[in-house]
């Protein structure tokens, strides 16, 4: 059986980017012939990928090295795929959806959230449009004043007309069947194995974070609950993105007397080490579908701080065993947690827990509940 897996673009290497990673690797693993289609292709970013077993297909018909021509002329249909056959799509957005709407073949979907451009309103919105490379996002902004009601009863058609909509956290779910009046079907992200404590440690202590650098991800938050606490240590963030962003968080640092320091993208084995060398993890971001972070640091037996606001990032981090809630969002209780996971010697204490708590985002798990939905369609 032939699958092929269709995302946008692959120029960025983000969580969803990862989960296709994990999904090609299974599904290949699963005795399945695989491909990945994709309407742009950065080079850097698919070697960082580790994608060198996959075939990974450009279906724009238009060869060019801007990518918003190359994502617009493939969902107007200048693309190849009229010429490929498979026995079943996986999607893994609204314009992948829609862009193999007609082809005669089981059509899955793995929903990460709704569309934002079209279900996003005000702050939320502009905010969510800057919060990408290139112009893209604010294309699409443009395209919902526009067609907004025509796009959103397309979206809700398509997600009706898959025989399999993944999600990836029970609240995304409860959103979603909400929204959409179907049912979805809950399979987390997969835990890269790689990820586990590191034999080779920072003797240094600090607060550690991880993400694209950008409005959305909340970091000034962390930046402010980080001035709050008792115990002063430097705040290391890793990864990329908007470098506006990016200087406005050094201005409040600087502001606020926080030892700020950019890390860059750091590569797997470095980012382990980080996150296995922290005193604590925070995760500001709030009422997140999921979190690949912190699953990651709790792998790495390093405990986790987020908000207590109900989002995905509460079905991975349980309080007081691998982690605290914080109130939404409240900074001082946010430092405060910090500060009880560093004077209660908690992470030294809870390794183990915290350790096997990730055990629920396994390869092995994940793999067999994801493989068994997809045996069942053919």
């Amino acid at each position: 059986m032939k699958i092929c897996l269709i995302y946008d673009f692959l120029t960025e290497y983000g969580g969803i980017e990862r989960l296709i990673v994990n999904h090609a690797k299974i599904l290949r693993e699963s005795g399945f012939d695989v491909e990945i289609l994709t309407c742009h292709i950065n080079k850097e970013v698919i070697e960082k990928m580790n994608l060198s077993r996959e075939k990974i297909i450009n279906i724009s018909l238009i060869k060019t090295p801007f990518e918003s021509i190359s994502l617009a002329t493939s969902y107007l249909g200048l693309n190849k795929l009229d010429k490929l056959k498979a026995d079943a799509f996986l999607s893994y957005s609204f314009p992948s959806s829609f862009m193999i709407r007609n082809k005669k073949a089981i059509k899955i979907n793995y929903v990460n959230h709704f569309p934002h451009f079209l279900y996003f309103k005000g702050k939320n919105k502009k905010e969510w449009a800057t919060s990408t490379y290139g112009i893209k996002r604010k294309i699409s902004i443009i395209l919902s004043w526009l067609f907004g009601p025509w796009l959103k009863n397309m979206d809700i058609k398509l997600i009706k007309n898959s025989i399999l909509n993944f999600v990836n956290s029970n609240f995304t779910k409860k959103g979603l069947e909400k929204l959409y009046k179907t049912n979805m079907v809950l399979n987390y992200p997969v835990l890269d194995p790689v990820f586990k404590p590191s034999k080779n440690k920072l003797n240094e202590k600090f607060i550690f974070t991880s993400g694209r650098i950008i409005a959305s991800k909340k970091f000034e938050w962390v930046i402010e609950a980080c001035s709050l606490m008792k115990n002063k240590m430097p705040l290391y963030i890793s990864g990329q993105g908007d470098k506006t962003y990016q200087k406005n968080l050094l201005d409040l640092a600087r502001k606020l007397k926080v030892d700020l320091k950019f890390l860059g993208r750091l590569d797997t084995g470095e980012l382990i080490k980080y996150y296995t060398s922290a005193q604590v993890s925070a995760f500001p971001i709030p009422k997140f579908e999921f979190g690949l972070v912190p699953v990651e640091s709790i792998a790495c037996g390093t405990p986790v701080i987020v908000w207590g606001d109900n989002g995905g990032q509460c079905e991975i981090i349980i309080n007081g065993v691998n982690g605290y809630h914080a109130k939404p969002y409240d900074r001082k209780d946010f430092a405060h947690k910090m500060d009880k996971i560093i004077d209660s010697k908690f992470k030294a204490k809870n390794k183990r827990k915290i350790i096997l708590s990730s055990r629920k985002f396994s390869y092995k798990k994940l793999k067999e509940n994801f493989i068994a939905e997809i045996n069942k369609l053919f």
